[in-house]
């Protein structure tokens, strides 16, 4: 049946409340960073600055155009750390459960945040409970992290300072924001050879990667062979999402390993060669730390980072990208049709076909605004500018910013205000649009109660 006007209508105004919402805390947050009382120096930060440090933030992206362990005051630093956190935690799960609660909408929370069709509603009780879990995953995780993380850092510095670094990288990592303390847009350059530092970092990037459902589900899976009772079993879902985390880990490794042996790992070992690698795939990918120069990458490199940054995390994690699910589900599609079968199968179950017209809506989308957007960072930078800048370098931090993964191969800073700008805007859309077009093509979904005659059209 055709979807009521009423909901249509509420639908389009929690899209807007969404906006206004996120738009207001990122102004907040460029207002306070424009202070002088948030700089090193003790001077004003330009307004753009201060609100692309805002946007990167909120947007849990990391790229920046002013150095975080430099240029900002240990209160500029708290603001940022903030940001993070409410962006990462708060705006995706958080504000939204939230917000839905305080709407006490019909619409199944569990669909709008996280894309999950035919789920059950929940009630406001499941709501509050289940905003709790997820706060309770968050800080848990993040609390394991600071200890770890803290104890990496003191073998470098005094105790204060390396608890507020072991904090500040925990957050930024779970939320996979990608910001630094370390100075010299350096990011963990200086510990690519610490495997505390890394193993810490990399399990915080993937546990925000892969949300706070799929965890609980695992968890769920692993409690049940612990007890007398009947064995659950992982979720379609979360079988998609953690056998194709595992397929981009692998790919991103091999492509580093093979691409960068004697480049970006030159100089290691073997085993520190492979840490490297590693690190790369699972926190470059989604969270834009690095342990090594990404302006010293060759294009190859560079090109295979671009798929795997749009690809990104897991549905409803603090990752960007299109999703692993979406890519998934158009993968599956395509092998289903190469197999002559009318119907996309995987592990035994069906896949919805207007599943899969979303998911390829949603990545058409994105492709879309990756064009525009470098479209028109090209035209800011080396058409209007006359900087003579690398094409494939404007591509990769395009996409950077619209994934909100933050990797940067060092040409952020040195933009023009108007590219800035450009950034900024692919940054907020990035955030809030896979998200929101997913929403609103759920919500328009409807059944006619007729079928047009079969038309034959001819392709390939």
């Amino acid at each position: 049946e055709p979807t009521p006007p009423a909901k249509t209508e509420g639908a389009r105004e929690r899209a807007k409340v969404l906006v206004l919402v996120l738009l207001g805390i990122i102004l907040t947050g460029g207002v306070l960073l424009a202070t002088p009382l948030t700089t090193q120096s003790g001077e004003r930060t330009p307004v753009v600055d201060a609100i692309f440090t805002s946007t990167s933030a909120v947007a849990v992206t990391g790229l920046v155009t002013k150095d975080t362990g430099t240029h900002w005051n240990p209160l500029g630093q708290v603001v940022i750390l903030v940001l993070i956190q409410i962006g990462g935690l708060g705006f995706m799960v958080g504000a939204g459960l939230l917000f839905q609660m305080a709407r006490g909408g019909g619409t199944s929370i569990r669909q709008t945040l996280f894309m999950h069709d035919g789920s059950a509603s929940l009630t406001l009780r499941q709501a509050a409970s289940l905003a709790r879990q997820i706060a309770i995953f968050t800080f848990v995780v993040e609390a394991v992290g600071w200890v770890l993380l803290t104890l990496a850092f003191s073998r470098d510095m005094g105790v204060g300072q390396a608890a507020w670094h072991g904090l500040f990288h925990t957050v930024s990592a779970f939320c996979n924001a990608g910001f630094d303390l370390q100075g010299n847009f350096q990011s963990l350059t200086a510990y690519d050879n610490s495997i505390l530092m890394n193993v810490t970092v990399i399990v915080m990037v993937q546990a925000g990667a892969l949300s706070f459902l799929v965890a609980n589900d695992l968890w769920r899976v692993i409690s049940t062979r612990w007890g007398s009772g009947p064995r659950a079993r992982l979720q379609i879902d979360s079988k998609i999402i953690l056998t194709g985390n595992l397929v981009l880990l692998g790919v991103g490794i091999l492509s580093m390993l093979l691409f960068e042996w004697n480049g970006l790992l030159a100089g290691r070992n073997v085993g520190q060669r492979l840490m490297g690698a590693t690190f790369q795939s699972a926190a470059a990918r989604t969270a834009g730390f690095s342990t090594v120069a990404w302006d010293e990458a060759n294009s190859v490199t560079e090109f295979v980072w671009l798929a795997l940054m749009m690809i990104g995390g897991a549905s409803g994690s603090t990752a960007g990208g299109v999703k692993i699910a979406t890519v998934a589900v158009i993968l599956i599609a395509v092998i289903s049709a190469f197999r002559g079968e009318t119907e996309a199968d995987v592990f035994h179950r069906r896949i919805p076909a207007p599943v899969v017209m979303r998911a390829m809506a949603v990545i058409a989308f994105f492709l879309a605004l990756h064009f525009t957007g470098t479209l028109l960072l090209a035209s800011s930078e080396v058409f209007i500018g006359g900087a003579d800048q690398n094409f494939i370098k404007l591509l990769f931090e395009t996409m950077s910013a619209l994934a909100t993964v933050g990797l940067s191969t060092g040409i952020t800073p040195d933009l023009t205000d108007s590219g800035k700008a450009v950034l900024c805007v692919m940054m907020f859309v990035g955030r809030l649009g896979p998200l929101t077009l997913a929403y609103a093509l759920q919500m328009k979904s409807h059944q006619h109660r007729y079928r047009y005659p079969v038309g034959e059209v001819r392709i390939g």
